[in-house]
């Protein structure tokens, strides 16, 4: 009987020390909710586990308790995901988003932002022309045929355009972001709402940076100053590698704009209405100061050298069969080209490249015509023509023109006395043409007659 007894005391007081422990446990339970009871399932948060996981949590922590779900949580990340989905109206602008920034890791997050408010722009305001006529812009000086071309691309598709080009001149990696953001911004100040309120500031690429400078998040952007740079002279001499990609992106984007507008309306553009008098050698000029001199001057005053251009199109026969009806021709009190008797003909620089065009568009490339709103892109092509009519046709002169030119100054004496210091032509070996001094002598007439001698400013090299 002792022995049972004290089996009795012994199951009595653990079954009594049992029942504290839950009195103790419920107790705990109802001042922290926190904790579970027996035998209860624990909602765990993602984030808690990830800190235990990492040490940032104890185990022995407290974990906070997941609120019931019942669908919410579906429906929040949903929400999220359409928060983090720009969505645009414009099907072009989305197809570009999707395809090249929304899960492009090599975007970060502050160019992304930047990227959006640009396209946003484009969404609301890209379906004007691509294209300005006005005071100080050089497309205002595209032929009226070319510019109406042109003037049927949108913006937005310009831009898309402009930018696509980019991403294929610049190989994948940190100079990503910074390319696209450039390319989709470099013609914001096209947009003519934006040109209203800014056009005092100047021609389009300046009105577009400050456009730019006011989207949040491009102030931040640690390489802003290589885009700003690269906007603004995309319609320049650009002389770093980034400014000149974009140059180039630009370019390329419009002859392919002019390729498409061609074949799309299926119509052969006609040769540029000739020039009133006075006006051919106020081209003459342009052309000459802005393209001869050695490539020209760049912003900070270098030299720069024009260079050779790839031109399929390229036809030396056609070029100087072209120029050889118009030697010694007067048209209202003009003359574009004109023979001497020392064997060499001149011809203005404003003709060659009205035949240079021609010839292009015969041979089907009608890009050319983008060089008369970008005086870079006609120098190197006229360098390129000359330099070939040089080598494969020996047509010009060598000795006149020094190396980096295509052109050079001369002095023109008139029977009068009256003397044109300072005349840019490219001269030409006569025997090019196939003609005979004095068969082109005997149909001079007019003023051209009257040129008694053509002595050349620089000394013969």
């Amino acid at each position: 009987m002792t022995i049972i007894a004290v089996l009795f005391i012994l199951s009595a007081g653990c079954l009594s020390f049992y029942a504290l422990c839950v009195c103790f446990a419920a107790s705990r339970k109802s001042k922290n909710g926190m904790v579970k009871g027996p035998g209860e399932k624990q909602q765990l948060a993602l984030e808690r586990l990830a800190g235990i996981w990492t040490n940032r949590v104890s185990a022995e922590e407290p974990l906070a308790e997941m609120p019931a779900d019942n669908g919410e949580t579906e429906k929040k990340t949903e929400g999220r995901e359409k928060e983090n989905s720009v969505l645009f109206q414009d099907q072009e602008l989305e197809a570009f988003y999707a395809k090249h920034i929304r899960d492009m890791t090599v975007i970060p997050q502050q160019a992304r932002k930047v990227i959006e408010g640009i396209l946003e722009i484009m969404d609301r305001e890209g379906g004007c022309p691509s294209v300005v006529k006005a005071h100080g812009e050089a497309e205002s000086l595209l032929e009226e045929n070319a510019y109406s071309l042109l003037a049927s691309v949108t913006l937005s598709r310009h831009t898309l355009n402009t930018a696509e080009e980019m991403l294929r001149l610049i190989d994948p990696g940190p100079m990503t972001p910074m390319a696209v953001i450039a390319a989709l911004g470099h013609d914001l100040g096209k947009i003519p709402g934006y040109r209203k309120k800014l056009y005092s500031l100047g021609d389009h690429p300046v009105i577009s940076v400050t456009i730019l400078e006011k989207i949040p998040g491009f102030s931040e952007i640690s390489n802003r100053e290589d885009i700003v740079r690269a906007i603004r002279d995309h319609h320049r001499r650009p002389v770093d590698f980034f400014s000149l990609k974009l140059k180039e992106a630009d370019q390329e984007a419009r002859k392919k704009e002019i390729a498409h507008s061609i074949s799309l309306k299926n119509e052969e553009i006609g040769d540029p209405p000739k020039a009133q008098d006075g006006e051919g050698q106020k081209q003459t000029v342009t052309v000459a100061t802005e393209a001869g001199y050695a490539g020209g001057n760049n912003d900070d005053g270098k030299k720069t050298k024009p260079r050779e251009l790839d031109l399929p199109w390229y036809d030396g026969q056609s070029i100087l069969g072209e120029i050889t009806p118009r030697i010694n021709k007067m048209d209202e009190g003009r003359w574009e080209a004109f023979s001497m008797s020392n064997g060499y003909v001149y011809v203005q620089v404003a003709f060659l490249w009205s035949v240079v065009k021609k010839v292009a568009r015969q041979n089907g490339d009608s890009s050319v015509l983008m060089g008369d709103a970008d005086a870079d892109l006609r120098r190197n092509i006229l360098y390129t023509i000359v330099e070939r009519l040089k080598t494969e046709q020996n047509a010009v002169a060598r000795g006149l023109i020094r190396n980096g030119y295509f052109c050079a100054p001369f002095v023109l004496t008139m029977r009068d006395g009256t003397v044109h210091p300072k005349a840019w032509y490219v001269p030409f070996n006569l025997e090019a043409f196939g003609r005979l001094a004095s068969d082109l002598e005997s149909q001079k007439y007019g003023k051209v007659k009257e040129i008694v001698e053509v002595s050349p400013r620089w000394e013969k090299v």
